[in-house]
């Protein structure tokens, strides 16, 4: 009797660390989509796209936002996706910068679309209740963008 109840507390500790993983995961994942497709949206801008930019832009950043608000995620896991997000931009912009654009980058960039809108369509109650946040969050994200992109 005494080994189940010490298998019984391993289960519920391993199932504890596990589900923090796998819920801090969700968001690193959404992050990396979100920052392909801002990437994405990047070079729209630079091929002067401005809609396709403004578009991803706003799918980008609403679906990470929404993900932030609908869960309690600790400032570690944010600071965590938010360099997951900024490095997944980078990548998609250095792909199109050196001409490594290729197949593989584009059918991420598909995925990460298809991933964030069903993301969106599943965050959309959390989205009507932080609209004005989330499109605050938006305008701000698109003009230092913009800024940035226009530079040099």
């Amino acid at each position: 009797m005494k080994k189940f109840y010490k298998f019984l507390f391993f289960l519920i500790l391993n199932f504890i660390f596990t589900s923090k993983i796998v819920f801090a995961n969700q968001l690193d994942n959404v992050s990396a989509c979100s920052g392909v497709v801002i990437g994405n949206a990047s070079v729209d801008f630079s091929l002067g796209d401005q809609k396709g930019f403004d578009e991803g832009i706003k799918l980008g950043i609403t679906a990470y936002v929404s993900e932030v608000f609908a869960n309690n995620y600790s400032k570690d896991d944010m600071a965590i996706a938010d360099k997951i997000l900024a490095s997944n931009t980078d990548k998609i912009i250095n792909a199109a910068n050196t001409q490594t654009f290729d197949e593989t980058i584009f059918e991420e960039v598909i995925k990460c679309y298809r991933m964030l809108s069903i993301l969106v369509m599943k965050n959309a109650d959390t989205i009507k209740v932080n609209s004005k946040k989330i499109n605050n969050i938006i305008n701000q994200r698109n003009k230092l963008l913009r800024r940035m992109l226009s530079a040099g």
